[in-house]
């Protein structure tokens, strides 16, 4: 009886699974023979989230001239609008946007080329009297929400608030993470809330809840059980006087658009074909005569 093992051509060697899908730790691990790089990272993320654009998330707060909720909403929609109309980047802009009494909590999430456009949107609009960017996150692999959503609240001036040392050397470190924190843990809740609100039909969702339709996003009140989570008045104005964070001014200025350089292939014709400086046999008048050979 013949091996029909025997009789098998040799399998081809296959392609090692990235280190995310691997099982075993000790495959997990890099080794001399097979290095990985942050290219490799980023690719592996990217693939993770099942995308091939490249995502940022920022998060960042603000504090408003006295208006009401619903005319805050209002301007950030038309400015949202106009920034959609206008852009060419078919990727939108997602997120958590969270105003209380006057203070701002966002959360945004999109391609790169969208942050930035929308950074630069927001820093032109005059909505802030001030604000701070907190986190920049590049190459995250897994977004929050698919689309942006509003809450808008009138308990913060009833929270607790926090009391912070001043002569705490890690005072700043340690707010940005506590303030964090709570952040993350609304954008889940919201999340959560969002899911269950879609299961529903329109006649059963809670008569509180102010909906807008063909709009970029709609606006819902967060309740008391929101309250634990949500950085209080003196969390927000100690992040907004720090002056170690970027404005929404500042982070626009400095990020977001490539400079014009003006490249040593741009001012010359023909292109060259090597690194010799075009103007290498042009003798001025204050030239030094490095050959000692005379005039």
């Amino acid at each position: 009886m013949s091996n029909s093992s025997a009789s098998r051509s040799p399998d081809k060697k296959k392609k090692p699974l990235p280190y995310f899908m691997q099982k075993s730790e000790e495959a997990a691990l890099p080794s001399f023979q097979n290095r990985r790089t942050l290219a490799d990272h980023v690719k592996d993320n990217m693939l993770c989230a099942g995308r091939k654009s490249y995502f940022q998330r920022i998060v960042y707060v603000g504090r408003h001239p006295k208006v009401t909720g619903m005319t805050l909403r209002d301007r950030f929609l038309k400015l949202i609008k106009e920034l959609q109309e206008r852009t060419t980047n078919e990727i939108k802009l997602f997120g958590l946007m969270i105003n209380f009494d006057g203070y701002t909590v966002h959360m945004v999430e999109s391609a790169e080329e969208t942050v930035g456009e929308y950074m630069h949107t927001l820093a032109a609009s005059g909505l802030f009297e001030e604000s701070r960017v907190v986190l920049v996150y590049n190459n995250i692999n897994q977004r929050f929400f698919r689309k942006l959503v509003w809450r808008v609240s009138d308990y913060l001036a009833e929270l607790k608030r926090t009391e912070l040392d001043q002569r705490d050397p890690n005072l700043t470190q340690n707010t940005i993470d506590a303030f964090m924190v709570k952040v993350y843990k609304l954008c889940k809740m919201v999340r959560e809330e969002e899911l269950d609100e879609s299961k529903l039909p329109a006649g059963a969702r809670r008569s509180n809840h102010t909906f807008l339709t063909g709009t970029a996003f709609k606006s819902l009140y967060l309740d008391e059980i929101y309250e634990e989570h949500t950085p209080d008045i003196a969390v927000l104005e100690h992040l907004l006087g720090l002056k170690c964070l970027f404005t929404v001014p500042e982070y626009a200025a400095f990020y977001g658009r490539l400079p014009d350089v003006t490249s040593f292939r741009d001012v010359v014709w023909p292109i060259p074909k090597d690194l010799t400086p075009y103007d290498v046999f042009e003798a001025g008048k204050y030239d030094v005569n490095l050959t000692f050979g005379g005039k």
